[in-house]
């Protein structure tokens, strides 16, 4: 195998792990069948040739749909981490956003070599700053109580989308079923 198919075959089986992981398939079942489709596009490479190999298995999501069940009683940790990443870059961003524009409208105000102080609409309990020295010397901008919003939203994000509670079904599922009396 050289090189360029050994490449493409590993993204090939990394995009179709992606997908089982999406599904919310185990890491074992996941090692199990990544290894079972290198094997089968080694074979299929040295029959037909990598391009038509990667072409016979189709799309690594769809492969990945078809070879698997959703598990119900399975969190999803994976997109939950993946909500809460994109949640808190969200966050981050809006509350730069926000600093910037306070300072932007305190430099309006020409006020100058003092700092204000303020709240901002959507960020109920944030105390954002801003000074703007005379004559150009400079801005600083700052925001307090940032940690309810930078780390509790991405927090919420992660448990709302990975469901942790779907751990109760799998234990209620193996816990033992006594027989009632007669």
């Amino acid at each position: 195998m050289t090189l360029t198919q050994w490449i493409r075959t590993e993204n090939a089986v990394q995009r179709y792990d992606f997908w089982l992981e999406m599904r919310g398939v185990a890491r074992r079942r996941r090692k199990e069948l990544r290894r079972e489709l290198r094997s089968n596009l080694a074979e299929a490479s040295a029959d037909v040739g990598m391009t038509r190999a990667l072409f016979g298995i189709g799309s690594p999501k769809e492969l990945a749909h078809a070879a698997t069940q959703n598990d119900p009683s399975r969190p999803l940790w994976a997109r939950g981490a993946l909500a809460a990443t994109f949640v808190f870059g969200l966050v981050v961003f809006a509350m730069m956003y926000t600093a910037t524009t306070f300072t932007a409208g305190v430099e309006a105000a020409e006020v100058t070599g003092e700092t204000v102080r303020g709240a901002v609409f959507p960020w109920f309990g944030v105390e954002y700053s801003a000074r703007v020295e005379p004559g150009h010397g400079g801005i600083a901008a700052g925001a307090r109580n940032v940690q309810y919003y930078v780390l509790g939203l991405p927090l919420l994000a992660f448990l709302l989308v990975s469901q942790p509670w779907r751990l109760r079904r799998r234990r209620r599922r193996s816990a033992p079923v006594t027989a009632g009396r007669v």
